[in-house]
């Protein structure tokens, strides 16, 4: 097909050449092993590799590279591949009555065998050179391989020119995600680009928030160091520091790096080096005697041979890192015990893997054997204690393998058991089952999603990477100096996981034998009570921590700020929880309360028992001259007036607000009004006696009621209309006292509140008044004195009252109200009443009619 089409290019002396030589396109065609089956995949893996590379003079024909070194190190991947085709074909619910075939080819570690091994699979005519006419019944739908990056990004290229599905099982290019350039490729490794998501993810479950981090100067490192440098910002992490080191200059560098290193505070160090790099760092961290740090390791170098070497191991011990998830095979050691050259007879190098991997030879076609060669018998068995590698079932890229295969093979079922009408093309219409085209196998690839035999999801992502997992491992030295890998987790790079990343970190050892997390922190976190205080010119996870100011709180481990407690609470003491204000009111269950209720009680009873003297001795003359009538009245209005005392103690409430102050007023106003008609009397009842005196037709029972209803009317006005233009009510008041909640009587209004008090201070001071013009009466039954006495008290207990009233604060407003109540009564009481009793019960010869006869001629 070629051919002619150059006849008609090329200039016409060359047409005889070409027509005599044929095609020039002629390269060595590979070596292939196939096993037919009723679809043939191609397999495309590296076995040998070129022995050497000339450069070509091209002074005679070119002779092809010769890949002729056998490499025993990737045929466990092979096996891995015949075992999941063996499983395919066994399956009975996976691709029934469709026998898995496969066409495996040598790519030999190079990117033009795998070029030419791609052409070769996908033409079917054992040729490589393009263009050539395929087999007319042999069609690759896909193909398998190639592992290496640098061989798969070629293949891919021209694969995907033609829309032939490719999987690789360990290529990992990040470019080889672009879709654009590569349409047709497909990995089921892991890719490495979820790395710095899993870092991040790990340092947030430790809480580490300082963060040291050293890379290299490849393009692998530079993208996850931006990544992880783009994801620990969005997380909260800083970044200590930023080291990037080349390989070719890292002698020069790291010494002062690991100077940095060493000055910081950041005790995680995340490395995105290679392996050598890695060696040069630890190698500088013994000389500066670098102790103490987390080494965080991602999978170019946390498992490679860096751990062998025992000088490292002090500072590596407890070292925790990234690798791509080993899962176990089921049956895969089963099928290597069982596994046989006679087998696969036509495998490709399966005799120099024989005589590689039990150190024998293989019988010559005359019988004979060099001296001390164990020759092969073919029955010998791949998982002995010998073969180590075998032994180990846990094996990255064995496991990557098996799933790609499954992978096409899952895809496969998928197109086969489409119904006609329920089909993804058009006009729902399905693929014909027996001449599909490779574009409609990839459009079933790429939405494949199945289980594998491990339990794990297989399925890829838009741009046909495998989600996945990775290990979390931690390396420790154990105590009789033997070191291991202990998987402490794994992380999730599924989409939608909700969780990523599942950790037990009660397996790992840390550094020093150290179950405890190490901490890797600018400012160890704030409690809760305190919040987050930036330090200028430093990074946000460097801060101080401030205790939160009166009334705010904080609840949570390193607060941004602290919120305010609402009105009725406060905060503890460690400013961490808010609880309700103590609610202060004057109780009965506290001293001040308790004595002031007992001190008015008593004088309560103190007046009852003068009242009962007086209704005893209600016929003496002392008795009857001080106008019985209007003591009885009087007693028992300051019994009231103590005990009125009592309704400003205990909690208050609406009606006790309400109640109170009207009593006190209209109690009190009682007692000033008996006292101020008392004296009236007395006073009126002396200038009486005059025989020109007028005053004698007012010195009667009426005046006294008279005098005493209309001054007491005048005060229950007052509380009347207090009560109905703005009456006391209850009150909590949350802001006048820290830490507490007033409970407590609001006056309502404070101009009739100081009316009741000002008109009682009026009586008062009338009563006063009149006492004072009383005073040159007769001793013997002269109260005017006694009555001036008990106003001057009076009044300076309320004067003083008012600035007491407005200069304190909760209860002990209701306290000094209730102190001159109980004062003021029993200054009335004491004044008034107590010399009558001492005549009454002491002075018996006092209190007779001769004695009041002689003293009132001796005042006339």
């Amino acid at each position: 097909m070629v051919c002619p089409l150059l006849l008609l290019l090329i200039p016409l002396p060359f047409v005889h050449v070409l027509g005599q030589s044929g095609c020039l396109l002629s390269p060595p065609t590979l070596t292939a092993y196939t096993e037919e089956g009723d679809v043939t995949l191609g397999l495309i893996v590296p076995i040998n590799t070129i022995s050497s590379r000339k450069v070509l003079s091209f002074k005679d024909r070119p002779a092809p590279p010769q890949c002729d070194l056998f490499r025993r190190d990737q045929y466990k991947s092979i096996l891995a591949l015949l075992f999941a085709i063996e499983e395919v074909n066994k399956d009975p619910h996976l691709l029934p009555n469709v026998t898995l075939g496969f066409h495996m080819l040598d790519s030999c570690f190079a990117e033009d065998f795998s070029l030419r091994a791609t052409l070769q699979a996908v033409t079917g005519n054992n040729k490589n050179a393009p263009n050539f006419k395929c087999a007319p019944r042999t069609k690759v739908p896909a193909i398998l391989g190639d592992p290496l990056s640098t061989s798969s990004v070629p293949m891919a290229r021209v694969l995907g020119l033609w829309r032939v599905p490719q999987v690789s099982y360990a290529a990992s290019f990040p470019s080889l995600s672009n879709k654009v350039e590569f349409p047709s490729f497909l990995r089921t490794i892991v890719s490495t680009e979820g790395q710095p998501y899993a870092l991040v993810e790990l340092c947030k479950t430790f809480g580490w928030n300082w963060i040291g981090v050293l890379i290299s100067s490849t393009d692998y490192a530079v993208q996850g160091g931006v990544v992880f440098k783009r994801e620990a910002a969005k997380n909260g992490i800083c970044i200590a520091y930023y080291e990037t080191i080349a390989l070719e200059t890292i002698s020069q560098r790291i010494p002062s790096v690991m100077k940095n290193v060493r000055g910081i505070t950041a005790t995680a160090i995340v490395l995105f080096c290679s392996p050598a790099e890695v060696s040069a760092i630890l190698t500088e961290a013994l000389q500066q005697n670098v102790t103490g740090k987390i080494w965080i390791g991602v999978e170019a170098w946390f498992t490679s041979p860096v751990f062998f070497k025992p000088e490292f191991w002090n500072l590596l011990n407890g070292t925790i890192g990234i690798s791509r998830s080993r899962r176990i095979l089921p049956y895969f050691p089963q099928f290597l015990q069982d596994f046989y050259p006679s087998r696969y007879p036509r495998m490709l190098n399966i005799q120099q893997f024989w005589e590689r991997t039990f150190n024998c030879k293989w019988t010559s076609a005359n019988g004979t054997l060099g001296p001390n060669i164990k020759a092969c018998t073919g029955s010998e068995r791949l998982i002995t204690d010998d073969i180590t590698e075998y032994n180990d079932p846990v094996s990255q890229y064995v496991y990557m393998a098996h799933s790609a295969l499954f992978a096409l093979a899952n895809a496969l079922h998928d197109l086969m058991a489409c119904r006609p009408g329920e089909g993804p093309f058009s006009g729902g219409s399905c693929a014909n089952k027996q001449d599909f085209q490779q574009w409609q196998l990839l459009y079933y690839l790429k939405k494949v999603q199945f289980v594998n035999t491990a339990g794990e999801l297989v399925a890829f992502d838009v741009n046909g990477d495998s989600y996945g997992y990775f290990d979390i491992l931690n390396w420790r030295l154990d105590g009789n100096l033997t070191s291991r890998y202990v998987n402490v987790g794994t992380f999730n790079n599924y989409m939608n996981s909700e969780q990523k990343l599942s950790i037990n970190a009660s397996f790992i050892l840390w550094a020093d034998g150290l179950a405890k997390v190490p901490s890797s922190v600018c400012t160890e976190s704030c409690p809760p009570g305190y919040r987050k205080a930036p330090r200028t010119g430093q990074p946000l996870c460097c801060f101080d921590c401030v205790l939160c100011p009166d009334g705010m709180i904080s609840t949570q481990i390193n607060s941004i700020d602290c919120t305010s407690c609402p009105l009725d609470q406060w905060p503890n003491s460690e400013r961490n929880q808010c609880l309700p204000k103590v609610i202060e009111y004057l109780s009965y269950q506290e001293p001040l309360g308790l004595v002031l209720a007992l001190v008015s009680m008593t004088f309560s009873l103190m007046t009852v028992a003068v009242l009962c003297v007086f209704l005893r001795f209600r016929d003496t003359v002392i008795v009857k001259a001080n106008n019985r009538s209007l003591s009885y009245v009087l007693l028992l209005s300051l019994t009231f007036c103590f005990l009125s005392s009592l309704t400003f103690i205990g909690s208050p409430t609406a009606v006790t607000c309400s109640l109170r102050q009207s009593i006190f007023g209209v109690i009190f106003s009682l007692c000033v009004s008996c006292i101020l008609a008392k004296t009236i009397i007395v006073v009126m009842a002396f200038k009486a006696t005059r025989p020109d005196s007028r005053l004698r037709q007012w010195v009667s029972s009426k005046t006294t009621v008279l005098v005493v209803s209309l001054s007491t009317m005048v005060q229950v006005i007052l509380i009347a209309l207090w009560l109905i233009i703005s009456p006391p009510f209850l009150e909590h008041t949350v802001q006048s006292i820290t830490g507490k909640v007033l409970l407590e009587c609001n006056e309502g209004s404070s101009p009739m509140f100081y009316s009741v008090l000002g008109y009682l201070g009026f009586l008062a001071f009338l009563s006063f008044v009149v006492a004072f013009l009383a005073r040159s009466l007769p001793d013997n039954f002269n109260e005017a004195k006694y009555i001036t006495f008990s106003m001057l008290i009076f009044l300076s207990v309320w004067v003083s009252f008012i600035p007491a009233h407005l200069s304190t604060k909760g209860k002990y407003i209701v306290a000094t109200e209730v102190f001159a109540i109980i004062v003021s009564g029993s200054g009335l009481l004491g004044c008034i009443f107590c010399p009558k009793c001492f005549i009454i019960l002491l002075r018996p010869s006092m209190n007779t009619k001769e004695f009041l006869v002689s003293s009132r001629s001796n005042f006339d």
